[in-house]
């Protein structure tokens, strides 16, 4: 029901419907935001001084085991049309292909079957590098599942005129920009030009905001653009609403089978792990790829974490199938040798999460008490936290809250 009113206010009362959302976010957001945050924050700290990156992970896992998802991923294509240096998803070995409409169509019908409320059309592949996106929102919209759409950007123009007409259906977009200066952009972004990057995000503010597209910018930070973090701050937050919600700065994980990147520009390796007990194995999020086969795994470039197959059977059950309860049971098991098999969760790496969470949450703080600040303000914090981070982040992170007085409305 609650998607269906949604879907009706966004298509005949678009005005409406973004007044409503100022209204959410300015009486039922931010009146908690401050506080939410905060209480997120000891949280994570209290654990930091209490258990260890494996302790808290292996709880974190059992209290999230066989929870069901309320999304789902659609791989409605495989292929992208630049190469990020941190993903590398040209080393990917599944066939590059779109998927069959038919199959999108049945996928689309089991999520929905399986109580999933919004789908994120995009795993290795960028959505609008393909030409056919227009049919795959009009499924979406026949079944009044919300979509949303993960991109580099660089191929919006073409489909300006269908985001537009499937507003109702998807009315959140995503911007992965890992830059702010072009030679730094283009570094990164591998095959990325920062002149159609720029010109498209101002198609999208005049064209798409205006009609209540809601924009998301993230940025992964790696050594090549962390001294820049200020400056992409001051450029990029006008293109967001709230961007204390909105501009995301994650720390690197190593998404991409060859870590060559990850393992040179990381930043915070004191907090680098091996991925045991991983979220991903805890409980199944539906990845569908483009032939049909259903994967545990974002970072499936080989197909090697396939646990099941949407044309043989539900959707809904698949995370009591015997390929994603054998991956589950090695982490249950603690059975290193046996998750080591999988080539992929062999060299899978990720940043302690309460950290990751934890800076997450103080950028946010940061950019809600201090919206309007210059570059350099927002390279120092930037800077101090980082160091933070790297050396007595238990004993600091504290001082730095009460520092700029980010545990007050």
């Amino acid at each position: 029901m609650y998607n269906y009113i949604i879907i009706i206010l966004k298509k005949h009362f678009p005005i409406f419907y973004k007044f409503l959302k100022l209204i959410k976010n300015k009486f039922f957001y931010e009146n908690q935001f401050t506080k939410k945050r905060n209480n997120k924050i000891h949280y994570l700290i209290n654990s930091l001084n209490k258990e260890s990156f494996f302790e808290y992970r292996k709880k974190e896992f059992f209290k999230n085991k066989d929870k069901k998802s309320d999304f789902g991923i659609l791989e409605i294509n495989n292929s992208c049309n630049i190469n990020c240096v941190m993903c590398d998803t040209k080393s990917s070995t599944r066939p590059k292909k779109l998927m069959d409409l038919e199959l999108c169509e049945k996928s689309i019908k089991e999520m929905k079957a399986a109580g999933v409320r919004s789908v994120i059309l995009h795993t290795i592949g960028d959505p609008l590098a393909n030409a056919k996106l227009k049919d795959y929102l009009k499924i979406l919209r026949k079944y009044q599942l919300q979509a949303g759409i993960s991109t580099n950007g660089l191929m919006l123009e073409k489909h300006i005129d269908t985001l537009i007409e499937y507003f109702d259906i998807c009315s959140n977009i995503r911007f992965s920009i890992d830059g702010v200066k072009k030679e730094t952009y283009e570094k990164i972004i591998f095959g990325g030009n920062f002149e159609k990057l720029i010109e498209n995000i101002n198609l999208a503010k005049k064209k798409l905001k205006n009609v209540g597209y809601e924009f998301m910018i993230d940025l992964v930070i790696t050594k090549d653009n962390f001294n820049e973090l200020g400056q992409f701050v001051v450029f990029f937050k006008d293109y967001v609403n709230n961007p204390h919600k909105n501009m995301h700065f994650n720390f690197m994980n190593s998404l991409s089978p060859n870590n060559d990147y990850f393992l040179k520009n990381n930043l915070v390796k004191k907090h680098t792990h091996e991925n045991f007990y991983c979220n991903f194995a805890a409980h199944l999020t539906p990845y569908v790829l483009v032939d049909g086969r259903v994967s545990a795994c974002c970072r499936d470039y080989d197909g090697s974490l396939v646990v099941d197959n949407i044309y043989k059977n539900r959707l809904s059950d698949m995370y009591l199938s015997n390929g994603f309860k054998k991956l589950q049971q090695f982490h249950i098991n603690e059975n290193i040798d046996k998750i080591n098999t999988y080539d992929l969760c062999k060299s899978c790496y990720v940043v302690d999460n309460r950290i990751a969470d934890i800076w997450s949450n103080i950028i946010s703080l940061i950019l809600y008490k201090y919206p309007e600040n210059n570059s350099e303000f927002y390279q120092n914090i930037f800077n101090e936290l980082l160091y933070i981070v790297n050396t007595k982040p238990t004993e600091n992170f504290n001082y730095f809250i009460k520092k700029y007085s980010l545990n007050k409305n």
